[in-house]
């Protein structure tokens, strides 16, 4: 179900050394043992740099000596270092050569199982299961049964990365039985029942698996380096027995843990499990294609292959064709294909339940029929460019008109920034103005032809008023405000049209307008109101008409205009 993480060829070869601490010993590094170099090699808080340098110093150490497995310790410590680089292949080749015709306990098997590791990093599995075989030959020459288990295991391994997992399974018991017996190997048992699980799994025996993961959950600590895999794999569980919710739950924990780690294939595992959940519980398809793709990015961009997250592209290339996305189809099918072309490479056998629409023959079959359906579409796209071009001539007018607006809106919202607006004038100051008008009051009277009396009286009344903002009161008509001045409605419109230019809905709702545009200016509270309870406020009867009184009175929109002052102030 996922990926053996690198850190278990250390214990699958039984070459894990004790770590020591960084202390300081007061002794000439030349003078250090072979025991002692194995410690510094070893030590996880070296950097690259010094392991380096520890490693020559052990070969040289080891040459001077001339003992040859000496010399094939330092090559194999110093080929660990450049893991899956050709200098590790270069190696294990020196080292197999040094001891095959002087073998012990332990090499030449090593050198086979430390090139068949380099292999294996290299996706070439069937050359790697070569070379394990190998060792497992030399190591049963040797009777060094531990070492043949532990190759064994790497042997099972294999197997399971080839879709063999029915043959990796007598290989793990068998480890099993033996490790299980022995105090000091409690992470190799952790180690086995997780392959165990693993190959439950895959022979779908899914609550087989479930119990082994279930059961070892129940003690294992969250620092063990196995924790986050016993997480994951609950997650996996889960998604297979229909449990998505608490599978998520499961499955983002891995990840918030395995994410800090290089273990990038099985983050990409997390990723498609977790796409999954989402695509078959929360029916989200453009979330779940997020994490697919996720996968891909990550096996693309890391050179990868893995049977575990075929389904991956199966899943790509159905929301793909559900979107009618032909051009990300055919990209994921020729992923599909090159994946399978890896499979077929290394003899990896694909599990029985494998959708068979998505074999081979049937995956070419497709991708030839989107090319052909892409090669039309190609005429159809052509004929419509023109179409386009006239349409980005347009759009490049529309935007030319639209920043001449807003030069315009820009111009209109500084000069209402600068404006003194009626409202603001004193009531003393408009009586007087009223006074100095009504000094020739006597030929006005000719003009309006009614008497002066009458009109002073109308003039002071519309000043109280308009000082009072009786204007802001809703569903307000001419005639309700001439029965208030004591007058009639006719004697009213003829003093508004004539001293203020206006007839009587002008010269209303410019008082309002104005009143709005003064307490937006100035009351930020109010600024946060919408426009219909703005309009509301200031006596309108909808957002429409004060709009478009708005715009009508300051040439620019009502939103536009607490946009830009709320732009200023911050």
């Amino acid at each position: 179900m996922k990926k053996i993480p690198l850190l278990i060829f250390y214990f699958v070869t039984g070459i894990i050394f004790s770590q020591q601490n960084n202390s300081q010993k007061k002794i000439l590094i030349k003078n250090l043992s072979f025991a002692e170099l194995d410690e510094k090699i070893n030590n996880s808080t070296l950097n690259l740099k010094e392991k380096i340098f520890y490693s020559d110093l052990y070969y040289k150490k080891a040459k001077e000596s001339g003992d040859i497995y000496k010399i094939s310790d330092a090559m194999y410590s110093k080929a660990l270092i450049y893991a899956g680089k050709p200098v590790q292949l270069k190696y294990s080749d020196s080292i197999i050569s040094l001891t095959k015709d002087n073998p012990d306990s332990i090499y030449p098997a090593r050198g086979y199982m430390l090139k068949a590791n380099y292999f294996q990093i290299n996706l070439n599995l069937n050359e790697a299961l070569k070379n394990v075989l190998i060792a497992e030959k030399f190591s049963k020459n040797r009777n060094n049964y531990e070492q043949n288990l532990l190759i064994k295991r790497y042997i099972g391994l294999i197997k399971i990365e080839l879709g063999r997992p029915e043959e990796a399974l007598p290989l793990f018991i068998e480890n099993f039985d033996y490790f299980k017996t022995k105090k000091n190997k409690t992470l190799d048992v952790i180690f086995i029942k997780w392959v165990l699980a693993d190959i439950y799994i895959r022979l779908n025996k899914v609550d087989l698996a479930l119990s082994f993961i279930d059961n070892e959950l129940k003690t294992l600590e969250t620092t063990n380096p196995y924790y986050p895999y016993y997480i994951m794999y609950k997650g996996i569980c889960l998604n297979l027995k229909g449990d998505f919710v608490q599978s998520k739950k499961y499955l983002e924990k891995a990840i918030g843990i395995i994410d800090k780690t290089d273990d990038f294939l099985n983050l990409a595992i997390c990723y498609y499990y977790k796409g999954e959940n989402i695509f078959k519980h929360d029916k989200n398809t453009d979330e779940a294609m997020l994490y697919f793709e996720k996968v891909d990015s990550i096996l693309v961009k890391k050179k990868q292959y893995s049977c575990d997250i075929r389904d991956n592209y199966i899943r790509l290339i159905e929301i793909s064709k559900m979107k009618n996305n032909e051009k990300k189809q055919l990209h994921y099918l020729n992923r599909l294909i090159e994946i399978d072309n890896y499979f077929k490479a290394n003899n990896i056998t694909l599990t029985k339940n494998i959708t068979n629409s998505y074999d081979t023959p049937n995956l070419l079959t497709e991708k030839e029929n989107l090319i052909k359906q892409i090669n039309n579409e190609k005429y159809f796209f052509g004929s419509i460019s023109f179409l386009l071009m006239m349409g980005l001539t347009f759009s490049i007018l529309y935007a030319a008109k639209v920043r001449n607006r807003n030069k315009i809106f820009e111009k209109n919202f500084s000069e209402l920034m600068d404006d003194q607006f009626l409202e603001n004038t004193s009531h003393e100051q408009k009586i007087t103005d009223l006074k100095n008008e009504a000094e020739d009051q006597e030929e006005k009277e000719k003009s309006i032809d009614l008497p002066f009396e009458m009109v002073n009286q109308i003039l002071a009344k519309l000043s109280e008023f308009e000082n009072n903002k009786g204007y802001l009161l809703p569903n307000l008509k001419q005639t309700d405000l001439a029965r208030e001045f004591s007058t009639n409605s006719s004697y009213l419109s003829k003093i508004i049209n004539f001293y203020k230019g206006k007839n009587f809905s002008q010269y209303i709702n410019d008082m309002r307008i104005n009143h709005a545009v003064n307490r937006l200016k100035n009351d930020k509270k109010f600024r946060k109101y919408t426009i219909k309870a703005i309009s509301e406020e200031v006596g309108f009867s909808n957002s429409e008409s004060f709009a478009k009184a708005f715009y009508n009175n300051t040439g620019i929109q009502p939103s536009y205009f607490i946009k830009k002052i709320e732009e200023k102030e911050n």
